[in-house]
Protein backbone atom coordinates (compact mmCIF):
# COMPACT_ATOMS: atom_id res chain seq x y z
CA UNK A 1 0.00 0.00 0.00
CA UNK A 2 2.78 2.54 0.69
CA UNK A 3 4.41 1.87 -2.43
CA UNK A 4 1.46 2.38 -3.99
CA UNK A 5 0.64 5.79 -2.51
CA UNK A 6 4.71 6.67 -3.37
CA UNK A 7 4.09 5.37 -6.52
CA UNK A 8 0.72 7.60 -6.89
CA UNK A 9 2.32 10.83 -5.21
CA UNK A 10 5.39 10.93 -7.67
CA UNK A 11 3.05 11.18 -9.99
CA UNK A 12 1.16 13.86 -8.76
CA UNK A 13 4.06 16.14 -8.56
CA UNK A 14 6.07 15.06 -11.61
CA UNK A 15 6.77 18.28 -13.60
CA UNK A 16 5.04 18.69 -16.61
CA UNK A 17 6.12 16.91 -19.76
CA UNK A 18 7.64 19.46 -22.43
CA UNK A 19 5.17 18.59 -25.13
CA UNK A 20 5.58 21.65 -27.12
CA UNK A 21 6.38 21.88 -30.61
CA UNK A 22 6.90 24.58 -33.00
CA UNK A 23 6.28 23.55 -37.01
CA UNK A 24 8.27 26.44 -38.84
CA UNK A 25 7.37 26.99 -43.38
CA UNK A 26 10.26 28.18 -44.60
CA UNK A 27 9.61 30.38 -47.37
CA UNK A 28 11.59 32.79 -50.44
CA UNK A 29 15.04 30.81 -50.26
CA UNK A 30 16.05 32.01 -53.69
CA UNK A 31 19.48 30.95 -54.17
CA UNK A 32 20.90 27.03 -54.47
CA UNK A 33 23.61 25.77 -52.43
CA UNK A 34 24.80 26.30 -48.62
CA UNK A 35 22.47 25.58 -45.53
CA UNK A 36 19.89 27.05 -43.69
CA UNK A 37 20.95 28.24 -39.87
CA UNK A 38 17.49 28.56 -37.89
CA UNK A 39 17.72 29.36 -34.27
CA UNK A 40 15.01 28.96 -31.24
CA UNK A 41 15.22 31.85 -28.55
CA UNK A 42 13.96 32.28 -25.48
CA UNK A 43 15.48 35.60 -24.64
CA UNK A 44 16.30 38.71 -26.26
CA UNK A 45 19.95 38.30 -25.38
CA UNK A 46 22.19 37.79 -28.19
CA UNK A 47 19.00 37.65 -30.57
CA UNK A 48 18.98 37.12 -33.62
CA UNK A 49 23.04 36.44 -33.69
CA UNK A 50 23.28 32.71 -34.05
CA UNK A 51 27.07 32.68 -34.49
CA UNK A 52 27.61 35.09 -31.33
CA UNK A 53 24.21 34.82 -29.33
CA UNK A 54 23.04 31.62 -26.89
CA UNK A 55 20.07 30.54 -28.70
CA UNK A 56 18.06 27.96 -26.73
CA UNK A 57 18.46 25.81 -29.95
CA UNK A 58 20.27 25.46 -33.71
CA UNK A 59 19.60 23.37 -36.31
CA UNK A 60 21.44 23.69 -39.72
CA UNK A 61 19.01 22.28 -43.17
CA UNK A 62 20.23 21.81 -46.66
CA UNK A 63 19.32 25.09 -49.13
CA UNK A 64 16.41 23.26 -50.24
CA UNK A 65 14.46 22.48 -47.04
CA UNK A 66 11.46 23.96 -46.85
CA UNK A 67 10.56 23.08 -43.12
CA UNK A 68 12.15 23.56 -39.67
CA UNK A 69 10.93 21.98 -36.41
CA UNK A 70 11.70 21.98 -32.96
CA UNK A 71 10.20 19.48 -30.14
CA UNK A 72 9.92 19.21 -26.70
CA UNK A 73 9.09 22.68 -25.58
CA UNK A 74 7.67 24.16 -22.62
CA UNK A 75 4.86 25.99 -23.05
CA UNK A 76 6.17 29.85 -23.24
CA UNK A 77 7.36 32.63 -25.60
CA UNK A 78 9.64 31.98 -28.11
CA UNK A 79 11.55 33.82 -31.44
CA UNK A 80 12.91 32.35 -34.23
CA UNK A 81 15.97 33.92 -36.63
CA UNK A 82 17.17 32.01 -39.28
CA UNK A 83 20.04 32.22 -42.46
CA UNK A 84 20.65 31.53 -45.69
CA UNK A 85 24.95 30.68 -44.95
CA UNK A 86 24.85 30.53 -49.04
CA UNK A 87 28.77 30.06 -48.47
CA UNK A 88 28.72 27.57 -45.43
CA UNK A 89 31.23 29.66 -43.43
CA UNK A 90 28.98 29.22 -40.64
CA UNK A 91 28.49 32.99 -40.03
CA UNK A 92 25.75 35.44 -41.21
CA UNK A 93 28.27 37.17 -44.06
CA UNK A 94 27.13 41.49 -44.07
CA UNK A 95 28.49 44.41 -46.29
CA UNK A 96 30.82 47.01 -45.70
CA UNK A 97 27.66 49.02 -43.72
CA UNK A 98 26.56 45.86 -41.78
CA UNK A 99 23.96 45.07 -43.60
CA UNK A 100 23.25 41.25 -44.34
CA UNK A 101 24.36 40.27 -47.80
CA UNK A 102 22.78 36.44 -47.04
CA UNK A 103 19.12 36.19 -47.03
CA UNK A 104 17.58 36.13 -43.16
CA UNK A 105 14.12 35.73 -41.86
CA UNK A 106 12.81 36.10 -38.58
CA UNK A 107 9.60 34.75 -36.69
CA UNK A 108 6.09 36.71 -37.34
CA UNK A 109 7.98 38.43 -40.32
CA UNK A 110 8.74 42.42 -38.56
CA UNK A 111 8.87 44.94 -40.87
CA UNK A 112 12.84 46.13 -40.05
CA UNK A 113 13.68 49.77 -38.68
CA UNK A 114 16.87 49.31 -37.73
CA UNK A 115 18.23 45.91 -36.38
CA UNK A 116 16.35 43.07 -35.51
CA UNK A 117 14.71 43.26 -31.82
CA UNK A 118 13.36 40.07 -29.63
CA UNK A 119 9.91 41.64 -29.04
CA UNK A 120 8.38 41.88 -32.55
CA UNK A 121 9.56 38.36 -33.76
CA UNK A 122 8.43 36.74 -29.69
CA UNK A 123 4.86 33.89 -30.28
CA UNK A 124 3.36 32.11 -27.68
CA UNK A 125 3.94 28.00 -27.59
CA UNK A 126 1.15 26.28 -26.24
CA UNK A 127 0.86 22.88 -27.59
CA UNK A 128 1.53 22.83 -31.52
CA UNK A 129 2.23 26.00 -33.05
CA UNK A 130 2.84 26.82 -36.80
CA UNK A 131 4.87 29.86 -37.86
CA UNK A 132 5.90 30.79 -41.55
CA UNK A 133 9.30 32.47 -41.73
CA UNK A 134 10.07 34.87 -45.00
CA UNK A 135 13.54 34.99 -46.24
CA UNK A 136 14.56 38.52 -47.41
Amino acid sequence: MRLLLAALAGLTFASPACAGTINIALEGVKKKGGSIVVCLWEKDAGFPDCEKGKPLKRIVLPSDATSARFDGLSDGSYAVSAFHDVNDNGELDTNFIGLPSEAVGLSNNPRLMGPPRFKPARFDVAGETKIILKFR
